[in-house]
């Protein structure tokens, strides 16, 4: 079992947590601009557990190796700025160690992608039926 499958009852799940690090990157430019980067942010990851069994999310966090250089460079944002979102969007499981991303924070981010994008080129959603 590689990481993806082992955490994909984390990404998957619709427990509150997961909605209010979903509304906190609607409301905050800079969470979403380190959510939108964080599938391309260098990490290092434990070796995937064994198939079957739960895993320890905390643990494999812990075991887990983040380049914040990196982020900061990709995410446009200052360093400090990058650990201290990381902390909130770790703790509101909008993140997660291999990369990717919850669900309902997944749909914030194409929404609000779509939306900026349509904004920066004039584009109305009557001009896309």
């Amino acid at each position: 079992m590689g990481w993806h499958e082992a955490l994909l009852p984390y990404r998957a799940s619709d427990d509150p947590q997961g909605f209010l690090g979903a509304a906190l990157l609607a409301q905050d430019q800079q969470l979403f601009r380190l959510a939108a980067t964080w599938p391309l942010v260098k990490k290092v990851l434990p070796p995937p557990p064994v198939s079957g069994g739960r895993i320890d999310l905390d643990q494999v966090w812990e075991q887990t190796r983040i380049d914040f250089e990196d982020w900061a460079d990709l995410a446009q944002l200052p360093p400090l700025a990058v650990v201290l979102g990381f902390r909130t969007l770790k703790g509101a499981r909008v993140v997660f160690p291999d990369g990717s991303l919850s669900h309902q924070a997944e749909s914030v981010i194409k929404r609000g992608a779509a939306t900026a994008f349509m904004a920066a080129t004039g584009i109305s959603g009557k001009d896309l039926k």
